[in-house]
């Protein structure tokens, strides 16, 4: 039996799919909620109330991770190596959110063991509430704890 070229393109693309969809599986799922007494900064220029939370993220095994949602809220994310100062949000800052039309949420880097990284969920716009799902993914285990109130 003869395959052509497309079909041949078809089953190596899927072969590829499928080994990325075992190296990354879902890792868990973190559920809270943006109120009226969460914190809030001046994320844009200085200015505004942006509802935050901080998410102290510990991973298992070097590699791909990522943290993405679909919420009835638009979110914006940052990762952070070690800590987070929302008066120096620029410090220790690794990635933020590629914003795209729509409530989908997405931020993602390569960690490493034994290090401390702080994922900040907050509100594309300001004084916005309401609760989120982020789901996690990468190759291994990933711990995920609130930091604060």
């Amino acid at each position: 039996m003869l395959l052509s070229i497309a079909s041949v393109r078809v089953l190596v693309f899927s072969f590829i799919l499928l080994s990325l969809l075992c190296l990354l599986a879902l890792r868990g799922t973190y559920t809270s909620e943006l109120t009226k007494e969460t914190q809030v900064y001046p994320r844009v220029c200085g200015q505004g109330n942006y509802h935050y939370e901080t998410i102290q993220v510990k991973v298992e095994q070097n590699g791909s991770y990522a943290f993405d949602g679909n919420n009835s809220i638009l979110l914006y994310g940052y990762l952070y190596e070690h800590d987070f100062d929302p008066s120096y949000p620029n410090e220790n800052l690794i990635t933020q959110s590629n914003f795209t039309c729509g409530k989908h949420f997405h931020v993602g880097a390569y960690l490493q063991i034994n290090t401390i990284y702080i994922l900040v969920v907050t509100t594309f716009d300001p004084n916005i509430k309401g609760s989120f799902t982020l789901r996690a993914i990468g190759p291994n285990n990933i711990t995920l704890d609130r930091i604060g109130k």
